[in-house]
């Protein structure tokens, strides 16, 4: 550890820079978990973040039962030492190899000799906190040489190197000293991850401490809050705060957010998610704490911190099965002294004057603590136990002004309560029931109580025409897309600046507020960021042409997020990159709707799959797939340069920026392998003939050089035109796949000349057509046709898929 004092704006560095990880012994339990601890850590913390670890599994209950075993008679001590041997060096062997195993195996190695020195009575270790000590620091040790054979910068610290703390019942910690001593250890290597031991710190003699159970957590939002940062997130096998617990009442929803004071009383009331001493140290003007799932990392979180909510609502429904009930002699005044200094809160407390009497109510987990503490105040007969009673309870802001709360009144006249109470801030109502509850209680009183709307947030990529029509169109439509669920325009972006408001971006005047709110941003960076966004569901509308978000569309599934797509390049990809997409959308269950990229706001992806999940089989398709080759193609008639008619087109927003990629048929392509793939042909793009409208002299020039020499297309498109008329006919672009009964795929786009009386030669100039032959349409093809361009007409198509999205979300929930 350096001596050279760190500055300020070191400090305020590693403030505003660092976040902290939590994972517990479950998430470590065993080398499959460590992987995939391993791979949250480099996907989802910081560069330069910490990680607080518990010891791995069991491995805390195991020392705890060699401690026990010690002084027994017979070799139980020293067999249960051999057993947490093997599982702490077969996680090193299964994990780790080379230099990074021998090291660690030699580190281990050492660690076992002096426990088998101490069984052997060959070493005084007066403190369990020493041994105890060891399950953290095996867990730090092996998660930090992980990430190395990863190719990951990272170390791991011993909390007892920096934490400093006065022994008592909860340690007291010695703030200023213990933020230096790990400041000094931290700032200086920016871009490394630290792995830091959890539970334990440094007593002032040089003894190792413990912080309790529940240790852990509540040394991650301490190590937050000595760097002061901005976020801790603590990773567990649930997906944040539900409505209710989760493996006692169906249908639960997830929260996005607890104010401090809901999640203070929630853990309070016994939630198995949080514990009270996890918020002891926070700085709650600036940190948000995020309860996560290691498990599947793509479900909803919840964001604990100063939300100031306004409007009273209950979120969580909390309920014990059995509570500890004490009825207390009031008579017995010294025995009332000595409750008056009792070191632990009853959850409910009462007291009945006219029986000269006192009620206490606590959580069954303090029921050695109680029995040892009643033992030692000789309370006699003047503390009773009463058995068979139950808790229920409902948390929330100013609950008391909620409908839920006079629901909540209402259906427990049915039960036999035999306290209902209020708590001193308001933000829960708790009834302690003389009877046991069972899941149909608890079920059908949380489906009364909560009727969630579910939440879905939206980022737009893409501010151009498509997106500025879309934007507007979703302003007028809100109120009705709000009927199904919350959603909300979280961000707006293009290719270099965001505008990003989890509340909800105003769309009344947004072009100008994201001009003068928009920031620099890179979205690579912020798929770390999103996933806190306060929402039960996430989605990427992708307005863009730009193959660099299309490559990240792995990425976004991985982060939890659905997708809209209008841009070609993701369903248009190569074959590898297009399966990744595909393996990785399944992998995380998340949707990907992308109707737009063929025919607009047609539904014709929409037919496809109606047909094929029927049972039909599709065996060809053909048509005018362009809106824009359409447009072009339909002015185009004798007299008629086709270079005005592409500056025209243009200027209209017709064509792809560079009208190249229209000309050429790479736009063509792209749709001609979306529609192979929609029905599962494998096609790639040497797989299709294709004959581009560029000359080959005006292929590789920039498009501005391209639009200046755009007429020297008008001699050969005229010569065209005029071999088609002497047969009576006129050029279309066509774009055609079909399926042989082999299975052989053929795919072509090119110039064919059709009859001036033929459908596919007398559209609306714009208009796209798409003639479908399958095993039941094998006669007389299905025949879909409508306006294949313009923003509003593919903003339209956007909102559709939108829509489809909600109800596919609806439908899951």
């Amino acid at each position: 550890m350096t001596d050279v004092p760190i500055t300020d704006a070191e400090k305020q560095n590693v403030a505003d820079s660092v976040q902290v990880h939590k994972f517990g012994g479950s998430s470590l339990a065993d080398a499959f978990c460590y992987r995939r601890v391993a791979r949250i850590v480099t996907e989802y913390a910081g560069a330069s973040d910490l990680v607080v670890v518990s010891a791995a599994g069991d491995t805390t209950n195991r020392i705890l039962a060699i401690i026990n075993a010690k002084d027994s008679p017979g070799d139980t001590a020293s067999i249960l030492l051999d057993q947490l041997e093997q599982f702490q060096q077969g996680l090193i062997k299964e994990l780790l190899s080379g230099d990074l195993s021998e090291r660690l195996m030699k580190q281990s190695q050492t660690d076992f000799r002096r426990w088998r020195q101490w069984l052997a009575g060959e070493e005084t270790i007066t403190h369990n906190a020493e041994l105890l000590s060891y399950g953290e620091l095996w867990s730090a040790r092996l998660l930090a040489a992980l990430l190395q054979k990863q190719g990951t910068r990272a170390d791991y610290i011993d909390a007892r190197d920096f934490l400093l703390a006065a022994d008592a019942p909860e340690p007291v910690i010695q703030v200023e000293t213990s933020r230096e001593n790990l400041l000094k250890r931290v700032a200086p290597h920016s871009g490394t991850r630290f792995i830091v031991t959890g539970f334990i710190a440094r007593g002032l003699d040089g003894e190792s401490l413990t912080l309790g159970r529940n240790g852990s957590d509540y040394s991650a939002t301490l190590v937050g809050s000595l760097l002061d940062v901005k976020q801790v997130t603590i990773w567990k096998d649930v997906a944040g705060v539900y409505s209710a617990d989760p493996r006692k009442v169906e249908r639960v929803v997830s929260l996005p957010t607890l104010d401090w004071t809901e999640a203070e009383e929630l853990a309070r009331l016994g939630s198995p998610v949080l514990h009270p001493r996890t918020f002891q140290p926070v700085d709650r003007d600036r940190m948000v704490i995020s309860v996560r799932s290691s498990l599947k990392v793509e479900n909803q979180k919840t964001r604990i911190g100063q939300f100031h909510d306004t409007e009273p609502r209950g979120k969580v429904f909390t309920s014990l099965s059995e509570v500890l009930l004490f009825k207390v002699e009031l008579q017995d005044k010294a025995l009332v002294e000595k409750l008056d200094q009792l070191d632990l809160t009853p959850l409910v407390s009462w007291v009945e004057p006219e029986n000269h009497t006192q009620y206490l109510v606590f959580h069954q987990n303090h029921a050695d603590y109680l029995s040892e503490w009643l033992d030692d105040a000789d309370a006699n007969d003047a503390i009773t136990q009463i058995r068979g009673y139950s808790m229920l309870a409902i948390v929330g802001n100013r609950i008391q002004e909620t409908d839920q709360f006079s629901t909540f009144k209402l259906q427990l006249s049915e039960q036999k309560v035999r306290r209902f109470v209020l708590s001193e801030k308001g933000d829960s109502a708790v009834a302690i029931l003389e009877q046991s509850l069972d899941s149909r209680l608890l079920n059908r009183l949380h489906s009364q109580l909560f009727n969630y709307r579910r939440s879905l947030g939206v980022l737009v990529i893409g501010r151009g025409n498509i997106g500025s029509a879309w934007l507007e169109l979703f302003r007028q439509q809100r109120d009705r897309i709000n009927q199904v669920m919350d959603v909300r325009v979280i961000g707006i972006a293009n290719s270099r600046q965001l505008w990003l408001d989890y509340n909800g971006v105003d769309l009344g005047e947004w072009a100008s507020d994201f001009d003068r709110l928009a920031r620099p941003y890179v979205l690579t960076e912020l798929l770390r960021e999103l996933p806190n966004a306060p929402y039960d569901e996430l989605v990427v509308i992708d307005l863009t042409d730009a193959k660099q978000v299309a490559q990240l569309y792995p990425s976004l599934f991985a982060n939890g997020m659905h997708i809209i797509s209008a841009n070609k390049r993701a369903g248009s990809a190569d074959e590898t990159l297009y399966r990744e997409i595909r393996t990785i959308q399944h992998e995380y269950k998340r949707e990907w709707l992308y109707n737009t990229t063929v025919g607009a706001g047609l539904p014709l992806n929409y037919a496809i799959n109606d047909l094929r999940n029927s049972g039909d089989e599709i065996r060809s398709i053909s048509g005018i797939f362009s809106g824009t080759m359409s447009w072009l193609f339909e002015n185009f008639t004798k007299g008629v340069n086709f270079s005005d008619l592409v500056k025209e087109a243009k200027t209209r927003g017709y064509t792809e920026p560079d009208p190249r990629e229209d000309l050429s048929c790479q736009d063509l392509v792209r749709k001609l392998l979306i529609l192979a793939r929609e029905i599962g042909l494998k096609l790639d793009w040497q797989d299709i003939q294709v004959q581009s409208l560029v000359p080959q002299h005006l292929r590789d020039i920039s498009a501005a050089d391209f639009m200046s020499n755009v007429t020297e297309m008008d001699e050969p498109m005229n010569q065209m035109l005029e071999e088609a008329a002497n047969d009576g006919k006129v050029p279309r672009l066509l774009a055609s796949f079909s399926v042989s009964q082999d299975n052989k795929v053929t795919a072509s786009i090119g110039i064919e000349y059709i009859p001036e009386g033929d459908m596919l030669a007398n559209l609306i100039p714009g208009e796209n057509i798409f003639v479908i032959y399958t095993d039941w349409y094998s006669e007389m093809p299905l025949v879909i046709s409508g306006p294949g361009a313009g923003k509003h007409v593919t903003a339209g198509g956007v909102q559709s898929d939108l829509n489809q999205l909600l109800g596919k979300l609806s439908v899951g929930h």
